[in-house]
């Protein structure tokens, strides 16, 4: 067995809701979702489910925690069903929480009353999900934790990121562009692994320079439910306390970074400071290629709903499980499928990563170069 990864189990997680820019994120969304729909033949994720994955084929169900991100209707959800219909299962249609806990305990329950043979969750709160992934388990049915990590609870797998090399390589980035000066530290929602565990990888890279003093960190703020709205008052604030000299801000969700260059631009200070984000959303690439952001950290969603459907098929089906495993606290071993990540920047000059040009290129589901500005 290989080590388990680095990744925090135990803290709570509620997922990130929409924020507003010059052209809002319902806007990218569609953009996004758009592109998606062209690569799926026009099928909806509703329709995609009720072709079913022939007779015979396992009942399963994914359960997400909103549309409001891109990614979740764009590329989790269309993949995993995809996928669990190659191997022959039968998926039911995706179901969005709507970042509601009590919505998503009952949208589990009612997909065990009609019958589901295994379950991915992707938890609008994690310690919420423990008593959801025990609900199924009571009936036999095994659950794969997507994206985010159910603690101390019996899961047949994990599905995610390694939060800590994304905040790493984020981090890295970051520096490698703007290697001195005044920074500021845009996080996510506290309460979520994954902001916590990128904002400690970010941290093991820009940690040497603060102490040398070359860096100086004036804003480190978490904002919750990874709001735009937040990040745009605390980059606001950043700028008063530094007298309008930011050097840059490590933000990392796009969802906030549309917010920090508002508060940007309203200073006459755009493409002077460097700023960063994470999702690749095709406004944020947008905003790359214009010069006002400078790299998106990205997770290949599509991989990750693909490697959803085989945990969750390998659990059916008995099969063992030589990868890479996780530790959740539950005191069993349990296999981690990570999903690759990737910076994106204008040219992909910068180590791990590639171009906007190259990344459009190569996930044609996801954006198209005239969403893009390209």
């Amino acid at each position: 067995m290989k080590t388990p990864s680095k990744l925090n189990p135990f803290s709570r997680n509620s997922s990130s809701p929409s924020d507003k820019f010059v052209m809002n994120r319902r806007r990218a969304l569609g953009l996004a979702a758009g592109a998606a729909a062209a690569t799926f033949a026009g099928s909806s994720l509703t329709a995609c489910a009720k072709e079913g994955g022939g007779s015979g084929g396992y009942k399963v169900a994914m359960i997400v925690p909103t549309y409001d991100a891109v990614r979740w209707k764009a590329a989790d959800g269309p993949f995993f069903i995809q996928e669990a219909q190659a191997l022959g299962m039968n998926p039911m249609p995706i179901q969005s929480s709507n970042n509601d806990v009590d919505l998503q305990l009952k949208q589990v329950e009612n997909a065990l009353n009609q019958g589901i043979e295994g379950l991915v969750l992707a938890p609008v709160n994690v310690d919420a999900a423990k008593a959801m992934v025990q609900m199924a388990n009571s009936a036999g049915v095994p659950v794969i934790a997507h994206n985010y990590v159910v603690p101390e609870a019996k899961l047949a797998g994990v599905s995610a990121r390694d939060g800590i090399a994304l905040g790493e390589m984020l981090g890295a980035a970051m520096v490698a562009m703007a290697p001195e000066g005044n920074y500021a530290i845009a996080k996510g929602e506290e309460g979520t692994d994954m902001a916590q565990l990128k904002a400690e990888g970010g941290m093991n890279i820009l940690k040497p320079m603060i102490d040398s003093g070359t860096i100086a960190v004036v804003s480190d703020q978490w904002n919750r439910a990874w709001s735009g709205d937040l990040a745009q008052k605390q980059i606001e604030q950043a700028l008063t306390i530094s007298g309008n000299q930011l050097a840059g801000v490590l933000s990392y969700c796009d969802c906030m970074t549309y917010g920090i260059v508002q508060a940007i631009r309203a200073q006459g200070l755009a493409g002077k400071i460097i700023v960063s984000g994470e999702d690749c959303e095709p406004e944020m690439l947008k905003l790359i290629l214009g010069g006002d952001a400078h790299v998106s950290a990205w997770t290949a969603f599509d991989q990750m709903g693909r490697n959803s459907a085989q945990l969750l098929f390998n659990a059916l089906e008995g099969k063992s499980w030589d990868g890479d495993t996780y530790d959740n606290g539950s005191g069993e071993t349990i296999p981690f499928f990570k999903t690759p990540l990737r910076n994106v920047t204008k040219d992909g000059a910068l180590p791990d990563s590639i171009s906007v040009a190259q990344f459009v290129d190569e996930n044609p589901w996801w954006t198209t170069p005239a969403a893009v500005g390209l």
